[in-house]
Protein backbone atom coordinates (compact mmCIF):
# COMPACT_ATOMS: atom_id res chain seq x y z
CA UNK A 1 0.00 0.00 0.00
CA UNK A 2 0.80 3.30 -0.58
CA UNK A 3 0.09 7.07 0.17
CA UNK A 4 -1.35 9.55 -1.93
CA UNK A 5 -2.49 12.90 -1.06
CA UNK A 6 -0.32 16.31 -1.23
CA UNK A 7 -2.68 19.08 0.33
CA UNK A 8 -2.30 20.31 3.75
CA UNK A 9 -5.79 21.80 5.41
CA UNK A 10 -5.77 23.74 8.43
CA UNK A 11 -6.62 22.14 11.56
CA UNK A 12 -8.37 25.73 13.14
CA UNK A 13 -9.93 26.70 9.45
CA UNK A 14 -9.85 23.68 7.24
CA UNK A 15 -10.73 25.64 4.37
CA UNK A 16 -7.34 27.13 4.15
CA UNK A 17 -4.94 25.02 2.67
CA UNK A 18 -1.64 24.09 1.54
CA UNK A 19 0.78 22.66 -0.87
CA UNK A 20 4.40 20.79 0.65
CA UNK A 21 5.78 23.83 -1.61
CA UNK A 22 3.90 26.66 0.49
CA UNK A 23 4.76 24.95 3.59
CA UNK A 24 8.81 24.02 2.52
CA UNK A 25 10.71 26.91 3.99
CA UNK A 26 8.94 26.22 7.31
CA UNK A 27 10.33 24.59 10.58
CA UNK A 28 8.37 21.45 10.67
CA UNK A 29 7.32 19.30 13.25
CA UNK A 30 5.83 15.60 11.62
CA UNK A 31 3.67 13.69 14.17
CA UNK A 32 2.31 10.30 13.69
CA UNK A 33 0.60 8.26 15.74
CA UNK A 34 -0.47 5.27 13.71
CA UNK A 35 0.40 1.76 13.19
CA UNK A 36 2.94 2.46 10.65
CA UNK A 37 4.58 6.31 10.84
CA UNK A 38 7.75 5.82 8.67
CA UNK A 39 4.81 5.19 5.80
CA UNK A 40 3.63 8.68 6.81
CA UNK A 41 7.33 10.34 7.18
CA UNK A 42 8.64 8.25 3.71
CA UNK A 43 5.07 10.30 1.86
CA UNK A 44 6.06 13.65 3.47
CA UNK A 45 9.61 13.13 2.44
CA UNK A 46 8.34 12.42 -1.34
CA UNK A 47 6.62 15.45 -1.07
CA UNK A 48 10.30 17.50 -0.38
CA UNK A 49 9.84 18.41 2.99
CA UNK A 50 12.33 18.25 5.12
CA UNK A 51 10.87 17.89 9.06
CA UNK A 52 11.39 16.69 12.39
CA UNK A 53 9.40 13.32 12.91
CA UNK A 54 8.12 12.18 16.11
CA UNK A 55 6.61 8.69 16.06
CA UNK A 56 3.70 7.73 18.78
CA UNK A 57 2.35 4.36 19.30
CA UNK A 58 -0.81 3.69 17.76
CA UNK A 59 -3.75 5.36 19.38
CA UNK A 60 -1.95 8.09 21.35
CA UNK A 61 -4.16 10.31 24.01
CA UNK A 62 -2.32 13.55 23.07
CA UNK A 63 -1.87 16.35 25.18
CA UNK A 64 -0.72 19.83 24.48
CA UNK A 65 2.86 19.46 26.19
CA UNK A 66 3.51 16.42 23.30
CA UNK A 67 3.26 18.53 20.01
CA UNK A 68 4.95 21.45 22.12
CA UNK A 69 8.06 21.81 20.14
CA UNK A 70 10.04 24.78 20.73
CA UNK A 71 11.83 25.42 16.71
CA UNK A 72 8.48 24.79 15.06
CA UNK A 73 6.46 26.82 12.70
CA UNK A 74 4.27 23.94 11.32
CA UNK A 75 3.08 20.88 12.49
CA UNK A 76 2.34 18.20 9.98
CA UNK A 77 -0.79 15.67 11.08
CA UNK A 78 -2.65 12.84 9.88
CA UNK A 79 -6.44 12.96 10.04
CA UNK A 80 -5.85 10.48 12.35
CA UNK A 81 -4.19 12.15 14.79
CA UNK A 82 -5.91 15.15 13.85
CA UNK A 83 -8.96 14.34 15.50
CA UNK A 84 -7.34 13.75 19.33
CA UNK A 85 -5.72 17.16 18.86
CA UNK A 86 -8.30 19.59 17.65
CA UNK A 87 -9.23 20.79 21.13
CA UNK A 88 -6.10 22.38 21.29
CA UNK A 89 -4.62 23.41 18.14
CA UNK A 90 -3.31 26.56 17.22
CA UNK A 91 -2.57 28.13 13.59
CA UNK A 92 0.38 25.72 13.10
CA UNK A 93 -1.85 22.57 12.89
CA UNK A 94 -1.48 21.19 9.40
CA UNK A 95 -3.28 18.16 8.21
CA UNK A 96 -2.48 15.85 5.39
CA UNK A 97 -5.49 13.98 3.40
CA UNK A 98 -4.29 11.18 2.22
CA UNK A 99 -5.84 8.00 0.28
CA UNK A 100 -4.47 4.13 0.16
CA UNK A 101 -3.21 3.68 -3.41
CA UNK A 102 -3.52 -0.56 -3.13
CA UNK A 103 -1.66 -2.48 -5.55
CA UNK A 104 -4.30 -3.06 -8.71
CA UNK A 105 -3.11 -7.33 -8.24
CA UNK A 106 -4.68 -7.41 -4.85
CA UNK A 107 -8.02 -8.07 -5.69
CA UNK A 108 -7.00 -10.86 -8.01
CA UNK A 109 -4.51 -12.28 -5.18
CA UNK A 110 -7.68 -12.58 -2.55
CA UNK A 111 -9.76 -13.90 -4.76
CA UNK A 112 -7.21 -16.75 -5.75
CA UNK A 113 -6.44 -17.38 -2.09
CA UNK A 114 -9.89 -17.06 -1.30
CA UNK A 115 -10.21 -19.84 -4.29
CA UNK A 116 -7.59 -22.44 -3.18
CA UNK A 117 -8.42 -22.53 0.14
CA UNK A 118 -12.50 -23.40 -0.63
CA UNK A 119 -10.53 -26.37 -2.63
CA UNK A 120 -8.66 -27.38 0.41
CA UNK A 121 -11.88 -27.65 2.59
CA UNK A 122 -13.82 -29.66 0.10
Amino acid sequence: MQLSGEIFYNLLDPEKTATAAELHSLRLHAVAGIGHPQRYFRHLETLGLAFTPHAFPDHHPYIASDLAFADCDALLLTEKDAVKCAAFADARYWVLRVDALIDPALPDHILRKIETHGRQAA
